[in-house]
């Protein structure tokens, strides 16, 4: 299962590298890769994971999350 996260507020390689490593931590993901210019975080998941959970995650980091598809 995959999930696309759209981030606001990543300026540079610390940015993206924070989010890739929050999020790879989370119980449930598998990877997690973050594409810097489109602001898009793509979740490998190795079961759903609650979108609320993912948002709260990265928004806790300073970042705003737009959508989760």
């Amino acid at each position: 299962m995959k999930k696309q996260v759209y981030i606001e507020g990543m300026h540079c390689k610390n940015c993206m590298a924070k989010v890739e490593n929050k999020l790879s931590d989370l119980e449930g993901v598998k990877s997690a890769k973050v594409n810097l210019n489109k602001g898009i975080a793509t979740l490998n998941l190795k079961n759903d994971l609650d979108n609320s959970i993912i948002k709260e995650s990265i928004e806790n980091l300073g970042y705003q999350v737009t959508d989760i598809k």
